[in-house]
Order: C-alpha cells, then sequence, then structure tokens
C-alpha cells in the first residue's frame, strides 16, 4: 500500500508541478549561502541570486515562528543564493522605506515635502490601526535601488512597492483573520470589518496582503497544502500557489534518552493559553490517574501554580529557554509531544524539532496541522480534553509509541528538512526570475 507520506506527494505534484524532484535542483551550499547574520560566505561570483529578504527579524520585530522562519532561512539558504534582510539594506541604501526618518533625512527640495506627506500618511494609517477597528499590520511602502537585487522574497508583511523593482514573491502561514481570531478571540463582525479595511487599503494601494491579495507579487508560498487549497477556493489561481514547508535548518544531531515504555509528555509553547496548555493539563490529571508513573514537561511561559504544587503532580514547568538548553537538555527527555493548539496559521517550528528527534506529536484537528502526524508521526485529537486523553493513551503503548516514533523521523526527513524543502524554493526564485525575462543587468 502507499504510505500517506508518498500519497501527500503524489497530490502536490499533481496539482502543483513545481514541486516534482525532477524540476529542483539537488540539495548543496554554494559561495552565496548566508551566514545566520544574512552574511555571504565566501566570493561573489556572476552567478549568485541575489535575494532581498523582507521578513521579521530578531531584536528588530516582535518574536515569533515567523523570526525563526527568518533564521532559518539564513542559516540554510539555497545553492547560490545570496540573501540580504531588509536591515541590512535600508543601512546600506539598497532599500528605503517610504514615510520613514530615513526617508525624510535624505530628500532635499520639493522631495522633502512628499517625503514629509508621506509621514503623514502613515501616521494616519497606524493611528486607525491603533484603534482596535483593524488588524495592527501596516502596508509599508518600499523603494529598492534599481540593480541591487534580482529577487525580493517578503515573508508576511504587507508591502507595496514604489517604482521599478524586482520581481517579488510572498510567503506566509495565512491571513491575518486567523490570527485575531484564534489568538485574541475577535468576534465575526469585528473581523469583517478588519477585513474590509485591509482589502481597500490593499486595492487602492495596489500592495500584497499576506494570504489576502497577491498585489505586486509573481507568487505565494504556502506552508502546507492546506493554506494553498484554502486560498483556491477563495479564487486565487492555483498556478500561482506553491507549496514549500516549513523546514529546520539542520536535524538536530542528539540522542535521545532510551525508555523501554514512553511516560513523559512535554508542552512547548510561548502562548500558553491559545495553543492549549489548559487542555493540556487537564488530559494529563486524568492520565496520571491510570498512570502514576507519568510526567509532564511544560516549556516556554512562565510557571502559574507554585513549585511545590507542579512537584507534587509530576510536573515540571520551565519558563521560555535558550534553544540550546530545549535541544539539548529537554527535548530529550520527552517522549510524547502534546500540542492541541487553537490559533496556528502555518506549520510550527515547535514540533520539526520533536519529529527530527523521533518524538511523536498529538495536534489538534486545526487547519493544517494534521499534516504535522502524517504516516502515523502521531496523533490528532479534537480541542476537548476526553479526545486529547484518548490521542495521548494510544500512543503510551509501547510498540504504537516505537512504530510513531519511527514514522516522526520519516516524516521529518520527508517533508520538512532543509534537505528537501530548500532545493524547490530555489527552483521557485528560478522560475519567477526566468519568467521576468532572466537576472536584470548589475
Amino acid at each position: 500500500m502507499m504510505s500517506a507520506i508518498a500519497r501527500r506527494r503524489q497530490m502536490r505534484q499533481a496539482i502543483n508541478p513545481m514541486e516534482k524532484e525532477d524540476v529542483v535542483e539537488p540539495p548543496g551550499r554554494g559561495p552565496g549561502q548566508s551566514s545566520p547574520h544574512g552574511l555571504v560566505r565566501g566570493e561573489d561570483t556572476d552567478g549568485d541570486v541575489h535575494v532581498l529578504l523582507i521578513s521579521p527579524l530578531r531584536g528588530l520585530d516582535p518574536w515569533s515562528g515567523d523570526v525563526t522562519f527568518t533564521e532559518q532561512l539564513l542559516t540554510s539558504a539555497p545553492a547560490g543564493v545570496r540573501y540580504t534582510t531588509y536591515a541590512e539594506a535600508l543601512s546600506r541604501g539598497d532599500l528605503l522605506e517610504i514615510g520613514s526618518r530615513g526617508h525624510v533625512a535624505a530628500s532635499r527640495g520639493w522631495q522633502r515635502a512628499r517625503a514629509l506627506s508621506g509621514v503623514a500618511r502613515r501616521k494616519i494609517e497606524y493611528a486607525v490601526r491603533r484603534s482596535g477597528v483593524a488588524y495592527r499590520e501596516p502596508v509599508r511602502l518600499f523603494r529598492v535601488r534599481p540593480g541591487a537585487f534580482d529577487l525580493v522574497h517578503v515573508h508576511v508583511f504587507h508591502t507595496k512597492f514604489i517604482g521599478t523593482h524586482p520581481p517579488v514573491v510572498m510567503s506566509g502561514g495565512g491571513p491575518m483573520r486567523w490570527l485575531y481570531e484564534g489568538a485574541f478571540g475577535w468576534p465575526a463582525w469585528r473581523l469583517a470589518i478588519a477585513d474590509a479595511l485591509d482589502q481597500a487599503v490593499g486595492f487602492a494601494r495596489g500592495a500584497t496582503l499576506c494570504a489576502v491579495r497577491l498585489g505586486q507579487a509573481e507568487r505565494f508560498i504556502a506552508p502546507n497544502d492546506h493554506l494553498r487549497q484554502w486560498l483556491v477556493t477563495r479564487g486565487w489561481d492555483p498556478e500561482s500557489i506553491d507549496v514549500v514547508h516549513n523546514f529546520l535548518a539542520e536535524q538536530p544531531s542528539l540522542v535521545r534518552l532510551g525508555r523501554q515504555h514512553p511516560r513523559v509528555l512535554g508542552f512547548v509553547a510561548k502562548d500558553f493559553d491559545a495553543k492549549g496548555g489548559p487542555l493540556v493539563l487537564a488530559a494529563f490529571e486524568r492520565l496520571r490517574r491510570r498512570h502514576p508513573d507519568l510526567r509532564l514537561i511544560i516549556v516556554g511561559s512562565e510557571p502559574r501554580h507554585p513549585g511545590a504544587w507542579l512537584e507534587e503532580r509530576g510536573i515540571t514547568w520551565h519558563p521560555p529557554l535558550q534553544r540550546s538548553k530545549l535541544l539539548g537538555s529537554v527535548l530529550p527527555q520527552i517522549d510524547i509531544l502534546v500540542y492541541p493548539s487553537g490559533v496556528d496559521t502555518g506549520v510550527p517550528f515547535s514540533t520539526l524539532e520533536p519529529l527530527a528527534l523521533g518524538i511523536p506529536v498529538v495536534v489538534s484537528d486545526y487547519r493544517g496541522l494534521p499534516d504535522l502526524v502524517d504516516g502515523g508521526a502521531g496523533r490528532v485529537a479534537r480541542r476537548e480534553v476526553e479526545s486529547v486523553e484518548e490521542a495521548v493513551e494510544d500512543l503510551l503503548e509501547s510498540r504504537a509509541w516505537a512504530s510513531a516514533s519511527a514514522a516522526a523521523r520519516e516524516l521529518f526527513r520527508e517533508a520538512y528538512s532543509a534537505e528537501t524543502q530548500v532545493p524547490r524554493l530555489r527552483a521557485i526564485y528560478d522560475r519567477v526570475i526566468r519568467e521576468r525575462g532572466g537576472r536584470p543587468a548589475r
């Protein structure tokens, strides 16, 4: 019988020829590979593809999985691709943000008056977005220095490019509506108003809005098939959407603690409530009545109970940890990751590292999360205590756990490793540049 992974690959190839293995380059590292800081290793060559990466950065933008996306991309750039972050481009003068202080400072004469007008329009938009009637994410206006880049890759930001600019690709986990509905609990009427305002601004400016309006972007890169199909049902041209899963630049080279029977559950999330923390606690309490030696490790949020209370119940609760400590000393202790989230719009990185280590995952049936247990790499549960309890109970049986653990490693290698996903990304870059008539002269 064909495995679930093979069936999914076959389906993607049928609906999206860009994902066929015979049209992508083999994985590798070239002289244009970026370092974690966006700097290039090796000498620049005529063969490098210069990509402006407008994507959230640590220390400049709110911390989220999108910052992790940027760092993974920079750490494992496609062979022959040279990334420049938007912060580097702004500092070098290769990129100008309209309505910013830098824009005003760089303007002279009548252009200064236009720059000040841009500042005023920007302040008005920001005021409206802070009022609570609109999503807070603005449309950012940019001007790119001609010839500086071959391509622009925008991740999640809403953008409009003024004047001549390279071709643009856009990526993101989903529309703002999903975030504000799931994480912030906005009611339907409020979401409808915010959607209408965004659509009006996007149409008036000809802007690209993440997973809402393609605008100036040539293609949209979705992290899973769920988002791709969702966009198609809303009128998007299926030929304009590619699927490249979020990936880890390197598979964690760690050996898990060996145990004959799975006995440690884990929950890793910064937003305890939105990601399903209360469900995990309630399900764990019920499970421990039948399995007194069961333990739970919670990571990523501030403890909500005293240490003595937690210890009595077999719970270890860590505040946010450095990734190195999480990978080196915490994840290897966990047998099953429980992640009944109700807000994720894409592929959460907190589930990829456990999969790479062979840790089965219990996910909710929310949007595209069931893809994370494809091929038997875990279980899917409804966002109900009884359903989460049942899914974990099933994996506590040793043979079921061993099978799921092997499937988790296979799924990671097949769908979420840099080895498989980075070449697909490079193929998309090449296609977009080729369709625009090749690389611009430098």
